[in-house]
Protein backbone atom coordinates (compact mmCIF):
# COMPACT_ATOMS: atom_id res chain seq x y z
CA UNK A 1 0.00 0.00 0.00
CA UNK A 2 1.01 3.90 -0.71
CA UNK A 3 0.77 6.26 2.13
CA UNK A 4 -0.75 10.12 1.61
CA UNK A 5 0.72 12.29 4.64
CA UNK A 6 -0.40 15.83 3.36
CA UNK A 7 -2.09 18.79 4.74
CA UNK A 8 -2.69 17.22 7.71
CA UNK A 9 -4.41 13.94 6.72
CA UNK A 10 -3.16 10.61 6.61
CA UNK A 11 -4.47 7.28 4.41
CA UNK A 12 -3.16 4.44 2.87
CA UNK A 13 -4.66 3.78 -0.50
CA UNK A 14 -3.41 0.87 -3.41
CA UNK A 15 0.20 1.64 -5.24
CA UNK A 16 -0.72 1.24 -8.33
CA UNK A 17 -3.76 4.14 -8.04
CA UNK A 18 -2.76 7.50 -8.72
CA UNK A 19 -3.15 10.25 -5.91
CA UNK A 20 -3.06 14.15 -7.21
CA UNK A 21 -3.89 17.10 -4.69
CA UNK A 22 -6.04 20.36 -6.02
CA UNK A 23 -6.49 23.68 -4.26
CA UNK A 24 -9.63 25.91 -4.75
CA UNK A 25 -9.40 28.80 -2.53
CA UNK A 26 -8.68 27.43 1.80
CA UNK A 27 -10.03 24.02 1.00
CA UNK A 28 -7.45 21.13 -0.87
CA UNK A 29 -8.82 17.89 -2.83
CA UNK A 30 -7.00 14.48 -2.46
CA UNK A 31 -8.10 12.70 -5.55
CA UNK A 32 -7.69 9.06 -6.25
CA UNK A 33 -7.55 7.71 -9.34
CA UNK A 34 -8.08 3.88 -10.12
CA UNK A 35 -6.75 1.85 -12.80
CA UNK A 36 -10.56 1.45 -14.08
CA UNK A 37 -12.96 4.61 -14.14
CA UNK A 38 -13.91 5.12 -10.08
CA UNK A 39 -12.32 7.07 -8.16
CA UNK A 40 -12.34 7.68 -4.03
CA UNK A 41 -11.56 11.64 -3.41
CA UNK A 42 -11.28 13.63 0.29
CA UNK A 43 -12.14 17.54 0.08
CA UNK A 44 -10.81 19.18 3.48
CA UNK A 45 -13.70 22.22 3.52
CA UNK A 46 -11.84 25.20 6.23
CA UNK A 47 -15.43 26.77 6.06
CA UNK A 48 -16.40 23.79 8.40
CA UNK A 49 -20.46 23.31 7.70
CA UNK A 50 -21.55 20.79 9.49
CA UNK A 51 -21.36 16.86 8.20
CA UNK A 52 -24.84 16.85 6.90
CA UNK A 53 -25.08 20.31 5.48
CA UNK A 54 -21.41 19.21 3.09
CA UNK A 55 -23.53 15.73 2.01
CA UNK A 56 -26.51 17.92 1.39
CA UNK A 57 -25.16 20.33 -0.76
CA UNK A 58 -23.15 16.89 -2.76
CA UNK A 59 -26.76 15.45 -3.33
CA UNK A 60 -28.35 19.00 -4.38
CA UNK A 61 -25.05 19.12 -7.46
CA UNK A 62 -25.77 15.31 -8.16
CA UNK A 63 -29.31 16.15 -8.54
CA UNK A 64 -28.64 19.01 -10.48
CA UNK A 65 -25.89 17.78 -12.96
CA UNK A 66 -28.34 14.10 -13.26
CA UNK A 67 -32.05 13.20 -13.87
CA UNK A 68 -32.94 10.52 -11.45
CA UNK A 69 -30.30 10.20 -8.37
CA UNK A 70 -31.44 7.70 -5.59
CA UNK A 71 -30.58 8.24 -2.43
CA UNK A 72 -29.79 5.34 0.60
CA UNK A 73 -28.78 5.94 3.94
CA UNK A 74 -25.53 5.15 4.23
CA UNK A 75 -23.95 2.25 6.24
CA UNK A 76 -23.31 3.36 10.15
CA UNK A 77 -20.09 4.71 10.23
CA UNK A 78 -17.73 4.25 14.20
CA UNK A 79 -16.03 7.50 14.32
CA UNK A 80 -16.18 9.89 16.93
CA UNK A 81 -17.06 12.83 15.36
CA UNK A 82 -20.52 14.33 14.09
CA UNK A 83 -20.47 12.46 10.89
CA UNK A 84 -23.32 12.27 8.00
CA UNK A 85 -23.24 9.66 5.26
CA UNK A 86 -24.99 8.28 2.40
CA UNK A 87 -25.42 6.58 -1.07
CA UNK A 88 -26.17 7.39 -4.53
CA UNK A 89 -27.04 5.59 -7.74
CA UNK A 90 -27.61 7.93 -10.95
CA UNK A 91 -27.39 7.02 -14.61
CA UNK A 92 -24.39 8.75 -16.59
CA UNK A 93 -24.33 7.97 -20.18
CA UNK A 94 -26.73 4.72 -19.62
CA UNK A 95 -24.67 3.73 -17.48
CA UNK A 96 -25.71 3.00 -13.67
CA UNK A 97 -23.10 5.02 -11.54
CA UNK A 98 -23.12 4.28 -7.56
CA UNK A 99 -21.39 6.61 -4.46
CA UNK A 100 -21.01 6.79 -0.89
CA UNK A 101 -20.75 10.36 0.10
CA UNK A 102 -19.77 10.36 3.91
CA UNK A 103 -18.83 14.11 5.73
CA UNK A 104 -16.81 14.10 9.49
CA UNK A 105 -16.40 17.05 11.34
CA UNK A 106 -12.88 17.84 12.81
CA UNK A 107 -11.65 20.70 14.63
CA UNK A 108 -9.86 22.51 11.51
CA UNK A 109 -12.01 21.64 8.72
CA UNK A 110 -14.94 19.30 7.31
CA UNK A 111 -13.48 16.28 5.73
CA UNK A 112 -15.93 14.93 2.72
CA UNK A 113 -14.76 12.38 1.43
CA UNK A 114 -16.78 10.52 -2.28
CA UNK A 115 -16.29 7.64 -4.03
CA UNK A 116 -17.78 6.63 -6.83
CA UNK A 117 -18.21 4.08 -9.89
CA UNK A 118 -19.77 2.72 -12.45
CA UNK A 119 -21.79 0.35 -10.52
CA UNK A 120 -20.42 -3.06 -11.39
CA UNK A 121 -16.87 -1.71 -10.86
CA UNK A 122 -17.81 0.01 -7.92
CA UNK A 123 -19.11 -2.93 -5.87
CA UNK A 124 -15.77 -4.77 -6.84
CA UNK A 125 -14.17 -1.50 -5.58
CA UNK A 126 -15.94 -0.91 -2.52
CA UNK A 127 -13.95 -3.00 -0.03
CA UNK A 128 -11.04 -1.25 -1.26
CA UNK A 129 -12.50 2.34 -0.96
CA UNK A 130 -13.68 1.37 2.41
CA UNK A 131 -10.25 0.20 3.67
CA UNK A 132 -9.25 3.67 2.39
CA UNK A 133 -11.81 6.12 4.54
CA UNK A 134 -11.41 3.53 7.38
CA UNK A 135 -7.17 4.34 7.29
CA UNK A 136 -8.14 7.97 7.31
CA UNK A 137 -6.33 9.77 10.14
CA UNK A 138 -6.07 13.91 10.70
CA UNK A 139 -2.76 14.60 11.69
CA UNK A 140 -2.66 16.36 15.38
CA UNK A 141 -6.67 16.52 15.58
CA UNK A 142 -8.92 14.76 17.24
CA UNK A 143 -12.81 15.18 15.89
CA UNK A 144 -15.16 17.66 17.41
CA UNK A 145 -17.80 15.72 20.30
Amino acid sequence: MAVCDSDGVRFEYPESWKLSREERGHDVTLHIETDGTAFWSLTMLTSRPTAQEAVDAVIAAFEEEYRDVDVYDGPELVVEGPTAICELDFVCLDLVVSAVVQAEMTTEFTALVIYQGESREFEDLRPQFAQIAASLQYAGDVPDA
